[in-house]
C-alpha cells in the first residue's frame, strides 16, 4: 500500500464572536478613528463600527490577558 499524504489547507477567521470580561477589566479601548479594541483567547481583535469588519492579530501563542496602550 502506497504512503498517503494529507491534505494541505488553511483556515482563516471569518468573524469573532466573542468577547472575555470574566477574568479581564479594563480590556476594551476605542481609537482616535473610533475602533473598538479588545482581546479573546490569543487574538487581538479592531472592530471598525462604520464598515461592519474585524481584523485579527494572532500573534501571540497564549492568552492575552492584558493589553497595554502606548
Amino acid at each position: 500500500m502506497a504512503a498517503r499524504r494529507a491534505r494541505s489547507c488553511h483556515l482563516r477567521f471569518e468573524w469573532v464572536y466573542s468577547y472575555r470580561g470574566h477574568q479581564c477589566h479594563n480590556n476594551l479601548y476605542y481609537t482616535v478613528a473610533t475602533e473598538i479594541v479588545y482581546f479573546v483567547a490569543g487574538v487581538g481583535v479592531v472592530y471598525s463600527p462604520r464598515e461592519h469588519r474585524q481584523k485579527f492579530y494572532r500573534g501571540h501563542s497564549d492568552d492575552i490577558i492584558r493589553y497595554l496602550p502606548e
